[in-house]
């Protein structure tokens, strides 16, 4: 199964990353990328909304896409903000790598 936040659906939503730096988001940050966005998301949702989300969490990844599109108007903030976050992180560690 495809990751929820692929580069495809990363540029749908206009957040434009190179292939070198989704290549370095891959694996490990793909993973975390999805943790911390979807955290973040769960701190915008309503009561609602929630339950919503939770009653299509094992939905297929195309319509859990389509309903967050739809449902957080600041997605592309979030998505970008926690990858930013995710290359400072990479670049401070990058010794380690």
């Amino acid at each position: 199964m495809p990751a929820l936040l692929n580069k495809d659906f990363l540029s749908l939503v206009g957040v434009e990353i190179d292939d070198i730096t989704y290549d370095l988001l891959s694996d490990h940050y793909e993973h975390t990328l999805n943790e911390r966005v979807m955290g973040e998301i769960v701190s915008y949702l309503d009561e609602t909304q929630l339950t919503e989300l939770d009653s299509i969490k094992n939905a297929d990844d195309e319509t859990l896409r389509n309903w967050l599109v739809v449902n957080v108007p600041e997605l592309d903030e979030i998505i970008e903000d926690e990858v930013a976050i995710l290359l400072g992180d990479l670049a401070e560690h990058a010794d380690r790598l």
